[in-house]
């Protein structure tokens, strides 16, 4: 039977029960609540007394804000940099005319030309004339590769506006030995590379003068030229990558700004150490220490009523084989916030319908008509609850029976002088305190009852 008893949990009547203690709960939370704030005020001011901790704890974080701090601008360049470079790829991809063509139809188009200086050694002399030669290939090779040129060859090239995108396809190769010049230009038409050939030539020929009288005297000849077309898969390639680049430079971009978010969203280190850290630590802990105070006080009410030996619910004395007769609910208007008290009590549809006194007495004309049945004129109380409480109820019960009376026996475990007062009744009626009376207590009671040959009515439960 105990067994059973044990194992059977009514949840509702666990919290109820529990809700029932919210002002030991509170209490309990409001210790704990402040001795976790006085442990944090504790240990700020040893750390503050402790000088050389106190240093170390400083110099970590100095060393931690730094770190966050070089982390931000670490990130913010890298951003700026990303942008610059996509900038960059972009204006590349817009402007450079090797973007432009056509990988699948490339033309090239190239003139060489030999630089005769007219030098001829002659034997009758020690001393020979010097030989202009490679001065004359030094002044036409700069020429060619001269600002003023590009800036002309730019003026004269449609979509090109740089120098940096016309070097990409013109060059200018010298051979000192042969004494000649070989110029190249790509680009995407064959009319506009023999365009660009011929004005280069027109360019040389304008110069030419100048070389002759500032350098020496001297001829020059085109020896080879030729324009065609070719399938330049390597510059495919290259237009491809470049494409690509920018791309994945959008990419980059916005990882690294979503990692600058996520940076900016982590709190900046803050000082481990002084009266304000110290206080919003108390003040942290505090809060903290209130929320799991009033969590480990739930469980441990809640504990106690699991593992507690006791009758708990009016179905726990059915199983006893004890039938509950009526409930007295116990006064609390002498309670503080008994508001509370009353809306637990609703909330749990556990609402008394009146106070100690009314309940007692609406118990004790229920009882009369069971009562008269057995041609009983009293009954006798046995109770664990103490002996003023249990006489003043025994006291109210029996002012409100008409024609039948009820007579306090007490409690026949502890008190020895309650056998004595069973002696002419052959029926009691228990008398008990919710959730307090022990199953261990009961057993003995019911044990004891039998012995004496007294047969047990029912309980009143004392809420």
């Amino acid at each position: 039977m105990n067994e059973t008893v044990e194992r059977e949990i009514d949840l509702k009547d666990m919290l109820y029960r529990v809700a029932q203690k919210w002002r030991k709960i509170i209490v309990g939370a409001v210790i704990i609540a402040l001795l976790a704030a006085l442990l944090q005020v504790a240990s700020g001011i040893l750390l503050i007394l402790d000088r050389e901790k106190l240093e170390d704890v400083r110099e970590r974080y100095e060393v931690a804000v730094k770190a966050y701090e070089a982390t931000g601008e670490r990130l913010r360049a890298r951003i700026d940099n990303l942008r610059d470079q996509s900038a960059n790829q972009q204006e590349y991809n817009e402007k450079s005319l090797r973007m432009q063509i056509d990988p699948m139809n490339r033309w090239t188009g190239y003139f060489q030309f030999y630089i005769d200086s007219k030098y001829q050694i002659d034997p009758s002399l020690t001393y020979q004339t010097p030989d202009h030669t490679n001065r004359l290939i030094a002044a036409y090779s700069s020429y060619l590769q001269s600002a003023e040129l590009y800036g002309e060859i730019l003026q004269n090239t449609e979509g090109l506006d740089e120098i940096r995108f016309l070097m990409e396809v013109y060059t200018v190769t010298v051979d000192q030995s042969a004494a000649t010049i070989r110029i190249t230009y790509i680009g995407a038409t064959e009319a506009e590379v023999v365009r660009l050939l011929d004005f280069i030539k027109e360019k040389i020929a304008a110069r030419y003068p100048t070389i002759r009288d500032t350098v020496g005297d001297h001829t020059y000849e085109i020896m080879t030229e030729s324009v065609y077309s070719v399938i330049d898969l390597e510059l495919d390639e290259q237009q491809k990558a470049n494409l690509l680049a920018y791309t994945s430079y959008d990419g980059a971009i916005a990882e690294s700004t979503e990692e600058l978010s996520e940076w900016e969203k982590q709190p900046e280190p803050r000082p481990e150490f002084g009266a304000w850290h110290t206080t919003k630590q108390a003040i942290k802990f505090l809060i903290l220490g209130g929320i799991m105070g009033v969590i480990l006080m739930i469980l441990w009410f809640a504990a106690k009523y699991i593992f507690s030996r006791s009758v708990k619910t009016d179905r726990d004395w059915g199983h006893c084989g004890i039938p509950v007769l009526g409930h007295i609910f116990r006064d609390r208007g002498n309670r503080h916030f008994p508001k509370i008290d009353a809306w637990i009590d609703r909330v749990f549809g556990r609402t008394p319908l009146g106070s100690r006194d009314e309940t007692a007495v609406l118990t004790a004309r229920s009882l009369e008509p069971v009562l008269k049945a057995r041609g009983l004129t009293e009954a006798v109380l046995v109770s664990g609850i103490d002996g003023k409480t249990g006489e003043a109820l025994a006291r109210t019960m029996d002012g409100a029976g008409e024609g039948i009376g009820f007579r306090l026996a007490g409690d026949i475990l502890r008190d020895p002088e309650a056998s004595g007062r069973l002696e002419k009744s052959g029926q009691v009626i228990l008398l008990e305190n919710a959730q307090s009376t022990r199953i261990e207590d009961l057993d003995q009671t019911r044990r004891l009852l039998q012995a004496w040959e007294k047969e047990i009515l029912g309980v009143v439960v004392v809420e």
